[in-house]
């Protein structure tokens, strides 16, 4: 069974810029209600933690990775690696000027979609951890990660995607891909959304027909 989960975070509906979610955990920003957390906790089925990066809540726009290590940029605090070291979290810390890895990175398993302006230094780092990248836009902007929700089974894209968009991320990423919005119109789908493959929290202005567009997308309901 799949989980839904519709809220708020510190009044603000684009709460997935303030959280990353893998099937083996998910960080949040701090100072969020501890009964919108618990309920975190139930609908992705995985521990819940709560940190900072750079003393910023915006965990979504700074984080990426996937199921083996947590991307973060090199604004990260020592402190807050430390945090990281003791929940047992693999990260590795990208040295790029384009920190915010949640909006610049777009990443399905070992499958990257990057900024096409993203450093050569920045590009072979992320080599080195066996991501095949890949540079592109999304909509004419190079900020894929924050133009998609990619999961295994389906993408939700901009709505400005182009056919040729639409072709580029399915041959990528080997998935079924559409357009459409969050939040009661916002194109910048990842804002909207905390997802793993058990669950979603979603942006608590998202409609219902906007909620039943990113079902199909991303194939939530299908066993």
């Amino acid at each position: 069974m799949f989980n839904i989960f519709k809220t708020t975070f510190y009044n603000n509906s684009n709460l997935g810029l303030y959280g990353f979610a893998t099937d083996s955990y998910c960080i949040l920003a701090e100072n969020l209600k501890h009964e919108i957390v618990e309920k975190i906790k139930l609908t992705l089925d995985v521990p819940v933690f709560q940190l900072t990066i750079f003393n910023s809540s915006l965990i979504g726009v700074f984080c990426n990775g996937n199921e083996n290590i947590l991307l973060v940029p090199n604004l990260i605090k020592t402190h807050e690696t430390k945090i990281l070291e003791k929940l047992n979290i693999n990260y590795e810390i990208i040295d790029t000027k384009f920190t915010a890895l949640g909006n610049n990175l777009l990443i399905k398993e070992d499958v990257c979609l990057a900024n096409p302006n993203l450093e050569k230094e920045a590009i072979q780092q992320l080599e080195k951890l066996n991501f095949k990248v890949h540079l592109g836009k999304i909509a004419d902007m190079p900020t894929p990660g924050s133009c998609a929700i990619l999961t295994k089974k389906g993408c939700l894209l901009h709505p400005d995607s182009t056919p040729d968009d639409i072709k580029q991320i399915e041959k990528l990423f080997k998935v079924q891909a559409d357009i459409g919005t969050v939040n009661t119109g916002s194109p910048y789908v990842k804002s909207g959304i905390i997802i793993n493959s058990r669950g979603y929290v979603l942006g608590e202005q998202t409609s219902g027909p906007e909620t039943m567009r990113l079902d199909f997308a991303l194939k939530t309901l299908e066993k």
